[in-house]
């Protein structure tokens, strides 16, 4: 008699990783931002390598790199939103330096008068059909 036969073992799940490297919110590249843990003393930091923006923060043994990445970003929200800055502001917001105001009569050009022609060839063209409109009903 044997013994049984020895299951074969379950591999262990892989843990997702974290990201240690983020978007810029001051120059907007990629991949820019590094986060280093000083878990002995306490801090967390980021810095841009292009822009040189720098953030610390003080962390404790549960805290990850992308936590400190999301207290800057909030930081910098709470920062503007200090200044001043609203939303409704013509300097900020999605049409911040287009130029758009709300005046519509400067977007009118004035007319050419390349086309002065072809508006009075459309008003003999309806004049016309008018003329003709009346041929048909003395027809009757």
């Amino acid at each position: 008699m044997g013994r049984r036969r020895a299951k074969a073992m379950a591999a262990p799940k892989k843990r997702p990783t974290l990201a240690k490297r983020f978007k810029c919110p001051f120059c907007a590249n990629e991949d820019v931002v590094e986060c280093k843990m000083d878990h002995r003393a306490g801090i967390g930091s980021l810095a841009c390598r292009m822009c040189g923006v720098t953030y610390q923060m003080p962390i404790h043994h549960l805290h990850e790199p992308i936590d400190v990445f999301s207290e800057w970003l909030d930081d910098c929200e709470a920062a503007e939103k200090a200044n001043g800055i609203a939303a409704n502001d013509s300097t900020s917001g999605r049409y911040a330096g287009t130029g758009a105001d709300d005046d519509d009569d400067d977007d009118i050009m004035a007319p050419s008068g390349l086309n002065a022609g072809d508006k009075k060839r459309a008003a003999n063209i309806d004049s016309d059909d008018a003329n003709v409109g009346d041929e048909d009903s003395d027809e009757d």
